[in-house]
């Protein structure tokens, strides 16, 4: 009983670690021109755009930006899977980490 509270004990620090990580953490993408680069927060928030001078086509200039921002987002997603299965061992929890952060 005492080894599994310690176990939670120590699960809820890493969780806050990873927490803090996330909130530290910042992801990169573009498109695959490289028209349109973006930088993210770990949490998924769009932080930065980055519009090359050369290029003046506004239809094709909002696409490029879901496209580098998708890009972004799989980034986070990815450290955010290989983080959590660090924390728990790859033990499944049966909630989603992502409504704490």
């Amino acid at each position: 009983m005492f080894d599994m509270l310690k176990q939670m004990k120590e699960m809820k620090s890493k969780i806050k670690d990873f927490k803090d990580s996330v909130e530290q953490a910042t992801f990169f993408g573009q498109d695959s021109n490289n028209i349109i680069k973006v930088k993210i927060s770990g949490k998924g928030i769009l932080l930065d755009i980055d519009i090359s001078k050369d290029y003046r086509d506004q239809e094709y200039i909002e696409k490029i930006i879901l496209e580098a921002y998708n890009n972004a987002k799989v980034e986070a997603d990815k450290f955010y899977d290989a983080e959590i299965i660090k924390i728990t061992g790859g033990m499944a929890l049966p909630f989603d980490m992502k409504s704490f952060l």
